[in-house]
């Protein structure tokens, strides 16, 4: 299975989506209209959340390429976006508008054009800032309304519910409770390696969440002893993966002998006169909302190929006569600067596959 986290940024990409989302065959020698695709991941931690909307390159006299350079081709000039909040009988509660803003002023720059070879300007989207003190709540649930006033055509998501990341202790309420998340102290231990010893990591599964997957990112020190250098890195280690239900408990799980094998392929022998250390580790915990997990369920059994002249049909959730796209959520549980305990260390310094790589005590 695709990690969760490397498709996240992926999907940053809209071209990812505009050339393989639809819910029915379309034409890629049709006619030149307007499709719309829409690409929206939202976290309520987040203090403000934006929404990629764009056209698609589609027109039977022009190449895809040449469409891709003029703005004109990829941007609607006008559209009125808002967010409906919805109670469980599905009635309006509020809305909201969102703002169209230049994506790079909010620090979201696109490649430079040699490199993608896109335009580079507009890069715009929609910003949903909720009022002071507001934010998505896992008690309601959420629908994403576009109207186009020119064209006169409105699209909107499927009611979704944003999955619920709060950290504390309440399960009854869906929170995404970690236990070894909560105490002083968390250390990460990979020391015993004998057959099925495991590092394991238990939860609740949050309220709207269905795909969960473990992240370590471990911060090395390289000092090189003779030019008397230093330089900090860090590898991500993608440890596990479990799909469940919302309300129920996980279990991240990975052999003990997996991360020596990890940490080997990632960064290799230690070079001449290098000597490493192993600082801290971030704990990461994602959770993706039932959207995300079926988006990459569908996406992985189409594989994105051709037949013929028509693309296959892959995930989406928007509806509207000519509108394909994405609004999913999720949830990042993080304990900061867990410490990889001595045992660990000094098992990374004997073991065959890292005994290489340079690892000094502390």
């Amino acid at each position: 299975m695709i990690s969760m986290r490397k498709m996240l940024i992926a999907m940053g990409l809209l071209s990812a989506i505009a050339i393989t989302s639809c819910k029915d065959d379309f034409k890629v020698d049709a006619p030149y209209k307007n499709i719309t695709f829409v690409y929206a991941i939202f976290n309520m931690n987040d203090t403000a959340h934006y929404v990629r909307i764009q056209k698609a390159f589609l027109d039977e006299n022009k190449s895809a390429i040449t469409m891709a350079q003029n703005p004109d081709s990829s941007f609607y000039p006008t559209l009125d976006v808002t967010m409906q909040e919805l109670d469980n009988s599905g009635n309006i509660r509020a809305t909201y508008p969102l703002n169209k803003v230049d994506m790079n002023l909010e620090g979201f720059q696109k490649d430079p054009a040699g490199n993608q070879g896109f335009f580079t300007s507009p890069n715009n989207g929609y910003k949903l800032k909720f009022p002071v003190g507001k934010t998505f709540d896992p008690a309601y649930q959420y629908r994403l309304v576009i109207n186009n006033p020119v064209t006169g055509e409105k699209d909107s998501s499927d009611v979704i519910g944003v999955v619920n990341a709060n950290p504390e202790k309440n399960t009854a309420n869906g929170n995404f409770y970690v236990p070894d998340f909560m105490r002083a102290g968390y250390t990460i231990d990979f020391s015993k390696t004998q057959y099925k010893q495991s590092y394991n990591i238990i939860g609740s599964t949050p309220k709207y969440g269905q795909w969960l997957e473990g992240v370590i990112r471990f911060h090395v020190i390289e000092k090189n002893e003779a030019a008397n250098t230093t330089k900090d890195i860090y590898v991500d280690y993608d440890f596990a993966t479990q799909i469940t239900e919302q309300f129920k408990s996980f279990s991240l799980s990975t052999y003990n002998s997996n991360f020596y094998t990890f940490l080997k392929n990632e960064l290799g022998a230690a070079p001449a006169n290098t000597l490493r250390y192993m600082d801290s580790a971030r704990v990461m915990i994602y959770c993706g909302s039932t959207e995300l997990y079926n988006y990459q369920q569908v996406n992985a059994a189409q594989n994105g190929g051709l037949l013929g002249d028509q693309i296959k049909p892959i995930y989406t959730n928007l509806k509207g006569p000519n509108v394909y796209g994405m609004v999913g959520s999720r949830a990042i549980a993080i304990y900061e600067n867990a410490w990889v305990n001595n045992q660990t260390i000094d098992s990374m310094r004997v073991n065959p596959i890292t005994a290489d790589m340079g690892f000094q005590p502390r």
